[in-house]
């Protein structure tokens, strides 16, 4: 498995850019505000559905592409006993509409891609080339152009017809990181104003875009500008935790946010859903919330059935089974 890897600041004249790259294994995801850029996933092993507002629901299977608009919102549920990898490589820039749309990747559905392990390689050379970060953002630029031009020959274009250009607007890094603070429901912990701190901004807007993903606070530093220490002060400073504090805090918030909307899942979907093991989500949530995961849901299950009941006396038992009620 890839952890999840940002880039830096793109260049503003740069057309086309890797946003990050990726891979988890076989778990779902949540994105109800959908993605900041382009998404092509890939199923290596596994595969799952993808339910994606205005659309319904498709499959994707084993070695089978599937490329999604920014801003749509989307879920994904990998099939019960399956392993295998997700892989997610986000793309951005001006141009990644029209040059996705002309290389024939954005469908209504997913396609099989030729040459699978080939394709998953060079995701793979994306993945490292960020890790050890030796190249410029132009020359990843340049790799991510030669990748998609790659998985133009592996689909077959007369397989599916194509969406029409988005309609969407991609949402550059800095504009992300300015509108951080818009999304914050963490009480005390919303993005400091001053214009200096961009960078830090741009972390907090980093972790609440993917709070799901395999993401490691030193990626977020990086892709922040910033080094791990720096990074970590200037959290302390303006909200008194570390930076693995509050992504750790933004994480069990919304694991709470979707166990009120999902009441009957388990608190193992809760935590898979906020990229979190079950035992130390469970651990971390009675440490920040006072009680379990599983405690808040039978509570609110109890609440619900007992608002039921008030609403419609009809579904009460009959206390004298001998007189019609």
């Amino acid at each position: 498995m890839l952890a999840f890897r940002l880039t830096g600041r793109p260049n503003s004249r740069m057309p086309l850019y890797l946003y990050g790259v990726g891979t988890q294994e076989e778990k779902g995801l949540h994105r109800p505000d959908g993605f900041p850029v382009y998404q092509l996933f890939m199923a290596r092993g596994g595969g799952g559905r993808f339910n994606i507002a205005g659309r319904g629901g498709l499959v994707i299977g084993e070695g089978q592409l599937f490329a999604l608009e920014p801003g749509i919102a989307h879920e994904y549920i990998p099939h019960p006993k399956t392993t295998g990898e997700l892989a997610c490589i986000g793309i951005g820039g001006e141009s990644a509409a029209s040059v996705l749309q002309a290389a024939g990747l954005v469908r209504t559905g997913p396609g099989t891609v030729t040459g699978f392990d080939v394709v998953w390689s060079r995701m793979t050379e994306l993945w490292k080339a960020l890790d050890q970060g030796k190249m410029s953002m132009w020359s990843i630029s340049a790799l991510v152009y030669q990748f998609i031009l790659e998985l133009a020959q592996a689909m077959p274009q007369e397989a599916l017809p194509t969406f029409p250009a988005a309609a969407p607007e991609i949402r550059h890094l800095s504009k992300e990181a300015d509108s951080a603070g818009q999304e914050s429901s963490v009480s005390g912990m919303q993005p400091h104003p001053d214009a200096g701190q961009q960078g830090l901004n741009r972390a907090i807007a980093l972790m609440q875009a993917h709070y799901q993903d395999d993401l490691l606070f030193k990626h977020v530093a990086d892709a922040a500008g910033y080094s791990v220490q720096h990074l970590n002060r200037l959290f302390h400073q303006h909200y008194g935790v570390t930076g693995h504090q509050y992504m750790q805090r933004w994480r069990l918030h919304k694991g709470m946010e979707w166990l009120n909307k999902h009441p009957q899942a388990s608190v193992k979907e809760a935590a898979e859903n906020v990229g979190m093991e079950v035992n130390y989500f469970i651990r971390m949530y009675k440490r920040e919330f006072g009680e379990t995961p599983g405690k808040g849901v039978k509570q609110r299950n109890q609440l619900k059935l007992e608002q039921s009941l008030t609403l419609n006396p009809s579904t009460l038992p009959n206390p004298n089974p001998l007189v019609e009620g």
